[in-house]
């Protein structure tokens, strides 16, 4: 039973006390928040695109609020806030548009389940967002 308990404080303490574990923790959030977004939308007959549409505002709402002080610990003020912003909101509309691209090659092109599309795509662009906020936009200087 010890190591059972080991191995939990460990994977709690990294989730919690790391800032990789701390954006995993925020990127399962923001998931859930985009998805539910989404499958709320398509289940009330939105058409994908616009559901995707919504998903990624969505989205991008949450994750700069939780990324900004909860992840990354940005003290940024003033103009550089406002650049912060500009740069995560610019970061985002890249992999939004690559979102946009991939839902329409899966589910208009390959015929791939607009759920199941849904949820590779969110995956895909969880990543690609970490390194671009870690890269790109939360830069300490």
């Amino acid at each position: 039973m010890s190591g059972i308990k080991n191995l939990i404080k460990k994977l709690w303490n990294f989730a919690f006390h790391t800032e990789a574990g701390l954006y995993l923790v925020f990127g399962v959030l923001t998931t859930v928040v985009s998805l539910v977004v989404y499958y709320s939308f398509v289940l009330i007959g939105t058409d994908h695109m616009t559901a995707t549409v919504l998903k990624n505002v969505a989205g991008i709402l949450f994750a700069y609020f939780t990324n900004r002080g909860m992840v990354f610990g940005s003290k940024a003020v003033g103009e550089e806030k406002t650049k912060e912003f500009l740069k995560f909101v610019s970061s985002r509309l890249v992999t939004f548009g690559l979102d946009l691209v991939m839902m329409f090659v899966m589910v208009d092109l390959l015929s791939v389940n607009k759920m199941i599309a849904g949820a590779l795509s969110t995956v895909i662009v969880i990543i690609l967002n970490y390194v671009l906020s870690k890269l790109f936009v939360f830069t300490k200087k």
